[in-house]
Order: C-alpha cells, then structure tokens, then sequence
C-alpha cells in the first residue's frame, strides 16, 4: 500500500494545499486511499491508471436505534440474555470471566465513566498519556484507550448511548446494581466511527477495523451494517474483513434489523454479509427470533473478484443467534436501559467468545466459528437456517468445548497436535465438502474444498 499509494497520495496533498481536498486518509489493511475532494478532483482520480475504483461514500444511519424504555423488572440482579445463554454458570463452574481478552468495540463510542464500566477499559500498553507523543509508533498521538476517528482525536465518548448499551453487555459488572456483562473480566478498546446518527462514513468503520487488528485486539465486535442499497462498497468490506481474521481477530457482526424488507438476498447488512464473518441474529429470552433480525441468505455472485455463494441457494446467515430483545444494559453514563436490535444480540455473542478464549487462548477464528456452530441451540427449522442460523449460542457449551479443543490451525483430530493422524485426515476428506455450511475439520480455512490450501496450514501448524 505504501508502495502503490505514493504518486495518488502527492497528488492529493498539493489539493489539500490548494483547498480542494481535506481528511485524506491511507489504509493498508486493504489498498484504500480515502479523502473529502471536489467532484473535479474526484474525476481526476477515477481517471488515474493507478486507481482501480473509485466509490462515493454513503452517509446512511446504519445503528439501529429502538425506542429506549425503562428497565424492565426482573428477578434477580443478571440480564435474562446472559443467563439464557449460561455464562453465570461458566463464571461459577470454571471461573472464567473472560481474562485478559480484548474487544474491540467499533461503535458510537462508549462512556468510559459509567460505573459498570469503568474498571473495564483497556488501556494501550505503549502509549504515555496526554505527552502529545505517538509513543507506539502505531500512527494516533495518546490513543490510551482507543481512537475516535470521527473526529480524528484520542476520545472515543459516545454521542449516542448505543455503544455505552452494547459495551454494557460484553463487560458490565453490575456495579449499579445489575450484572449486564457476559465477560466481566475482559477489556474494551474503544473506536468511535460516528458523528450523528446520519452521519456514518466507510472509511471511518475501515480505520477501526484495522486499529483493532493492528493494536492486538482479539475480537471485533460490530453493531451495524449497510443494507445493499445504500451502497456500500462490499468488495472493500470483504478485504478488509479477510485481512482482520489473518491477523487473527475474530469478527463478530450484526446481521441487523430488515428483517425480510428486501430482496431475499439483501436482508442481511454488509459487512455481516461477509461469508466469512460471524454474523449474529436476535432472539428474545424465550428463544423466539425476533421479528426485526434480517434474515438470509446472502450472495457474492455479481461481486467481482469474489464472485462466489450463487443464488440460490446462496450462503445461510445468520451464523447463529443471540438474545437482542428489551436486552437491560448501561445507559450513557449511568443507570441502565432496554434496548433491542441485533445490536443488543451482538454483544451477547462478544462475550461469548471471549469467555472461549480465555478457556482456550490458542482457538483460532475458524475454530470458534465452528464451535458456536456445533454447540448451538437448534431453533426454528430442523439443522441451520435463515432465521437463526444454526441456532441460539450455548456460552457454556462453547466453553466447554474449546476447553477439549485442540489449539492450532491444521489440528483437525482435537488431540492437540497438528500430525501424521491430521494429514491422513485431510487426504482422506480430498475434494468438495458435501453440506457446506457447516464445514468439515478437514476444510481448514473453511472455503467448502478441502484442497492444497488446507494442506499448506496443516504443515505450516506442523508440530509432531
């Protein structure tokens, strides 16, 4: 990228410097160069040999944001979703909170003050506070505990109050009074990407995404999409999500609220489209799907240079589900509040797999997919569907088996060794995997073949 980028990226500083072009941002974690320029300028670009695309930017709300309500009246003191999906029984049977877990929270901020938050914010190892120095060379001055790149500063607060309630729900302790949290022991790293409601731009989103990946977070958890007709740039999306899980972060993203408004293959929002996302569905606590969660399937097949997951039948989304409706959870900046939204049941989902990898810090993000899949609640149709995907996720099922995992990628027996027993496997598994979703062990990098790919990560994960 720094390569590639260096003539579009002079020419672009002597429009700054003219006035016809402002907040122009490079990204390596795909090759993306975005700035503000005038329709002339942005001519000249498109033109360019070296440009490949050149896409507007929609400013569509893309948060769901239901009607907020009091909190509703429970017994007991933990959220009714926390405990459907069992992690008050991971905390008291294996004393797993979540531990030295970072979640990478891309919202509208979070009210790092709130009470039930506060103890539970990471903290940027490499950086000195308020010095005006980048002192982790990783290219944001002070960003102790986050970014906010809309505005381009070191304060991630929220504007809105739905990432104060989506923070709540991965890590709240319920110092105020109610247990909110599904992984009270792990961190947030906080990225703000909005200014307002209607104001939400790719780019910021892209920036995000690749802080996290960059700065050691281990999951990404997403509350928002584009539908397909605001035009997202779904190829870009796809990129930079692919790169994110090389690097080992695991995305974990709303499927979001359209229920079935669109065409059957435009209900689910980019980037939770994304084949290979985790991509959540809302249930309520009685285990029935929401009416709002959007359903698939979805389809890449006019995406170049994807081109893949043809309709019909398409790729099954959601992943699985998680509860997201009336969800109790911190209010900016104190108290709580009910919200629903696959955004409340994303969170869920967050926690989830943060409980899995302090259980098991070795999984890989294949190998957690494939564990909330197999330990799912079946709900709706017999086997994986539209609706639920393969189902309500069982924190404590999913737990209990990446406890019994094996820990490197390529380990497809479980023994914890990636061997002679795991080759034999895969040679024995050759060629097309017959019910594609779910995958197989054998398809390792979880494309539906098991091929050369899945050869070369089994050597490379060689440990015998």
């Amino acid at each position: 990228a720094r390569r590639t980028q260096r003539e579009l990226l002079d020419l672009l500083r002597a429009e700054e410097a003219a006035g016809r072009a402002a907040r122009i941002r490079p990204l390596w974690i795909t090759n993306v160069v975005a700035a503000d320029v005038t329709p002339a300028v942005a001519l000249r670009i498109a033109a360019r040999a070296d440009v490949h695309h050149l896409s507007h930017n929609p400013q569509i709300p893309i948060f769901d944001v239901p009607v907020e309500g009091p909190p509703p009246a429970r017994s007991g003191n933990i959220e009714c979703g926390v405990e459907l999906m069992g992690a008050p029984d991971v905390w008291n049977d294996y004393d797993l909170i979540g531990r030295g877990v970072v979640v990478g929270l891309i919202d509208s901020g979070t009210c790092y003050r709130h009470p039930d938050l506060e103890n539970h914010i990471w903290n940027n190892p490499g950086e000195v506070p308020d010095n005006g120095i980048d002192d982790d060379s990783n290219g944001y001055v002070d960003d102790v505990v986050g970014w906010n790149f809309h505005l381009d500063n070191n304060d991630p607060d929220d504007f809105l109050g739905h990432g104060t309630h989506v923070g709540g729900t991965i890590v709240g302790d319920g110092t105020s009074g109610t247990i909110t949290g599904m992984a009270q022991g792990a961190k947030l790293m906080l990225l703000r990407v909005s200014g307002q409601i209607t104001e939400q731009e790719q780019m910021w989103v892209w920036g995000a995404m690749q802080y996290v990946a960059d700065n050691g977070a281990h999951i990404m958890s997403m509350s928002y999409g584009w539908r397909h007709d605001w035009g997202p740039d779904r190829r870009v999306w796809r990129d930079v999500s692919l790169n994110a899980i090389a690097m080992g972060t695991v995305p974990v993203i709303a499927a979001h609220n359209f229920g079935t408004c669109c065409p059957p293959t435009d209900n689910v929002a980019t980037p939770g489209d994304v084949p290979e996302n985790i991509t959540i569905g809302a249930t309520d606590c009685a285990d029935f799907i929401a009416s709002f969660s959007s359903r698939g399937p979805v389809t890449w097949e006019d995406v170049d240079p994807y081109n893949d997951w043809p309709y019909p039948p398409g790729k099954m989304k959601p992943t699985v589900s998680a509860p997201g409706v009336d969800t109790n959870s911190t209010r900016r900046c104190t108290g709580y509040t009910t919200l629903s939204g696959t955004s409340m049941a994303t969170p869920h989902a967050s926690g989830a797999v943060a409980l899995m990898l302090e259980a098991n810090p070795t999984l890989t993000v294949a190998q957690i997919k494939q564990i909330l899949i197999d330990t799912a609640v079946d709900l709706g149709d017999p086997g994986w569907d539209n609706a639920y995907g393969a189902g309500r996720i069982n924190a404590y099922a999913a737990v209990e088996a990446a406890l019994d995992a094996g820990g490197a990628p390529g380990d497809v027996d479980g023994d914890g060794d990636v061997d002679f027993d795991d080759l034999l496997r895969l040679l024995a598994a050759w060629g097309p995997v017959a019910d594609c979703p779910p995958t197989i062990p054998e398809d390792v990098d979880e494309d539906c073949e098991v091929d050369f790919d899945d050869l070369l990560i089994v050597l490379a994960s060689w440990t015998d």
